[in-house]
């Protein structure tokens, strides 16, 4: 009826001005007009779908999102509403119109004319959507200038850092410098002088890096591009000194501020642009020693950190200790042990810390061993010897005690490291399972970090600290350490008396051969024998192949950077030996490991080599095994993991071994099957690539820690100590197969596959979970 009455008005409108017939054609079209508007409307509402989980997925990824994108989503979000309330009232007032049944023409034509301008405005939007990129990457804050925890406004520092401050608003002053004794609070200082310059806008970007004593040109490469957001790709370390400096000079107005130089660097080899012709890019340094700074480096202007005052050091040693020290019997004999820290942020915060809550006669014995003269070696830090000599002392039993040398004279880097070591040397006294070490490891990290004897990072060491560390062990444990060109080789070797004594000899960035060759010295008392290379001199490195013949007690060697072509046969009489830890060397001939039948930790982190021989098979006792980086890795015969049934850890990782049960050179790799009878795996980091190659039934309720990757397109940063299972899902693995669900307690889990429809139901299965993803492939109208 409708639409009867509709054709003889236009066939009437014909008739008259052209303007009157196309306002009968909205008429005439209104209904088509609406449906295509509805069609427009959910098309646009699928393409904000698709946007929304495109935007999540790079925010994700700690990316900035286009702000013509976020425009573009609330315009499509605020067309969608505005269309939706534009047909739900079209529908109200075509129903009140005598039900239908007499439309209102002009109302029609008002209507379907709507209609058609926001039609054509979401076809606009929807080509407008199609962007060439929705995001980008962005310069992440540093978190070591983020916060000035630990900083205090001390009046002594103020001083300094508006001086420092004004020297940098200096146009012709490029390079600066602080200076001072370990542990006075340089760092400190710099930090706070890189947030003051940010928030005062006198640079554009603030970039930290630490040198320290052994500078690896690389680490500091590195550590700069993270902090500028750039990726560096070359190999070479001049090619990657080149990318730095082409990057940092696209900076106007930038401070790099390079902490703990103690001697020259050469900036043009890090990449550090520097000179009359780079005003853009100034430079701060922090050094023990003014010569350092003036004569060395050629630092411009330079400025002293001196120790605090005596109010200073006392409101320092208050707020550690606690407000209780300033009750009427504990006030004198604190203020007497805080002025024995001689003003040294370090000593008087690790002493503090120590004497935190005891009672007055532990104050007053401190303070007895404060006054009492200490090692003649630290004749110019001898308050901070003193200082934190007595906070060792104050740790709680010998194990934490043997854990913080150990982590000092050894240069431990991660938790991973100092259970290797731990366990081969047998601190941890009724601890069998790696677990239950691992546990232990940290609670004992836990507590030297409460004591401010390790700082918050990782098990960073302060310089000071782990001076004292050394030299304790040095005393009392007969440990011999040396770092770089400091150590003579002739010369030590020359001593065997003392060689004799020696329970752990650390050597660290060599650069020559220095190791003893055709002399047999013994070693009756040796625990531990660690060998870091100076990596860029690492392929001339080698150890004289009966050089181990009489370490007869030794039970971890750690070798790193090393040239091991072959590995020395000598190797294979160490009966004793607990940790074999073989990091980044070059191998060859690893057969002789299979002699060592008490060996529990085997890490070859990093090696290269091809080939993982049978001997291994023989290590009964394995606990851990460590094939992580092994990037040369093509060949695990069978029989081997199966045969190591008391292994607890195995960790392979996604840049190592993947053929499972291909042939290689005429030989079948092992088959994943061989994982079943590791009954006592608790901790597994694996990267399956072809899921074919997965058995049913393969992961195992035990699994404490886990990082399982299954398919070819994984690739993750990952921790360990998380419970991290990723996998593409096909027809070969659904949901609900056994091998999936019998893993307990996932934490963060990644799909590829799974309809989004289908995820919450999953994850609904997982009430341990922390975060996880799921990759859908996009479907494109």
């Amino acid at each position: 009826m409708v639409e009867i009455i509709v054709s003889v008005v236009i066939e009437v409108a014909k008739c008259l001005a052209p303007s009157i017939e196309r306002q009968f054609g909205y008429v005439r079209d209104y209904t088509r007009n609406f449906k295509n508007l509805n069609n427009q409307v959910e098309k646009l509402e699928g393409d904000i779908v698709s946007m929304e989980n495109a935007v999540n997925d790079a925010e994700r990824k700690g990316e900035e999102i286009e702000q013509n994108v976020q425009n573009w989503l609330a315009s499509a979000n605020k067309a969608i509403v505005e269309a939706k309330k534009f047909v739900g009232d079209e529908a109200t007032e075509n129903k009140h119109s005598f039900k239908g049944y007499c439309p209102n023409l002009k109302m029609r034509s008002r209507l379907s004319k709507e209609a058609v301008r926001q039609l054509d405005a979401i076809v606009k939007l929807r080509e407008d959507g199609r962007f060439e990129r929705i995001s980008h990457s962005i310069i992440p804050e540093d978190t070591l200038l983020m916060s000035n925890k630990g900083y205090e406004d001390f009046e002594s520092r103020m001083s300094t850092l508006n001086d420092i401050l004004g020297a940098l608003r200096n146009p012709d002053i490029n390079m600066l410098g602080i200076w001072g004794m370990g542990g006075i609070g340089k760092t400190m200082l710099a930090k706070q002088v890189a947030r003051k310059a940010k928030n005062d806008k006198l640079f554009d970007l603030v970039v930290f890096s630490e040198v320290s004593q052994s500078p690896d040109i690389r680490k500091i490469q590195g550590e700069m591009a993270d902090k500028l957001g750039l990726t560096i790709r070359e190999e070479s370390e001049s090619g990657r000194a080149r990318r730095l400096f082409s990057r940092l000079k696209k900076e106007k107005r930038i401070l790099v501020i390079l902490d703990n130089i103690w001697e020259y660097l050469d900036l043009q080899v890090v990449g550090i642009p520097h000179g009359d012709g780079d005003k853009g890019c100034k430079v701060l340094l922090t050094a023990r020693s003014l010569e350092v700074l003036s004569w060395k480096m050629e630092s411009q202007q330079n400025f002293v950190v001196g120790a605090l005052a005596e109010e200073e050091a006392w409101s320092l040693f208050k707020k550690m200790a606690g407000d209780y020290v300033e009750g009427s019997e504990l006030k004198c004999v604190a203020r007497d042990v805080a002025k024995e820290c001689a003003g040294l942020p370090v000593s008087i915060v690790a002493v503090a810390r120590a004497l935190r809550s005891a009672s007055i006669f532990k104050w007053r014995d401190a303070l007895k061993q404060l006054r009492r003269p200490s090692s003649t070696n630290f004749k110019h830090i001898q308050p901070a010897y003193k200082a934190i000599e007595l906070s060792y002392n104050k740790l709680e039993g010998e194990e934490l005690k043997n854990l913080f040398l150990l982590i000092g004279y050894a240069y431990v880097e991660s938790i991973d490291e100092l259970l290797r070591y731990g366990v081969g040397l047998g601190l941890f006294q009724g601890i069998s399972k790696l677990e239950e070490a691992r546990d232990r490891v940290s609670t004992l990290v836990y507590e030297l970090k409460a004591s401010c004897m390790l700082l918050d990072e990782g098990l960073s060491m302060h310089d000071v600290i782990r001076d004292v560390a050394i030299s304790i062990a040095s005393a009392e444990k007969n440990v011999f350490t040396a770092t770089g060109e400091l150590f003579d080789g002739c010369k030590e070797w020359s001593d065997e008396s003392a060689v004799k004594l020696y329970t752990s000899i650390v050597l660290r960035d060599i650069k020559t051969n220095v190791l003893p060759n055709g002399v047999q010295l013994e070693y009756p008392q040796l625990k531990l024998f660690s060998v870091r290379a100076d990596h860029q001199e690492s392929s001339s490195l080698t150890i004289p192949n009966n050089f181990f013949e009489r370490m007869i007690q030794v039970r971890v060697v750690n070798l790193t950077y090393m040239n091991l072509l072959p590995l020395p046969s000598s190797l294979g009489l160490l009966s004793n030996l607990r940790t074999l830890s073989l990091c980044n060397c070059k191998l060859l001939g690893l057969s002789v490991v299979g002699d060592l039948k008490k060996l529990e930790i085997l890490c070859l982190r990093g090696c290269g080599f091809s080939h993982l021989p049978v001997e291994v098979g023989q290590l009964t006792w394995l606990k851990l095994l460590d094939l992580r980086d092994c990037w040369k890795l093509e060949v695990i015969p069978p029989n081997i993991l199966s045969n190591l049934s008391h292994l607890e850890e195995l960790s392979m990782g996604d840049r190592s071994f993947y053929k499972w049960e291909v042939e290689v050179g005429g030989v079948k790799n092992a088959s994943l099957q061989e994982l079943k009878h590791l009954h006592n795996l608790t901790s597994l980091d694996l990267h399956i690539k072809d899921v074919n190659n997965l058995p049913r039934g393969l992961f195992f309720e035990k699994l404490e820690r886990y990082r399982i990757l299954i398919g070819y397109f994984w690739n993750w940063k990952y921790n360990i100590y998380s419970r991290d299972f990723r996998i593409e899902l096909n027809t070969k693995v659904c949901l609900k197969d056994v091998l999936i669900v019998q893993l307990q307690g996932i934490e963060h889990l990644g799909l590829e596959g799974l309809q989004e429809q289908d995820v919450q139901n999953f994850v609904n299965e997982f009430p341990n979970l922390k975060s996880y993803t799921n990759v859908v492939t996009p479907a494109y109208l």
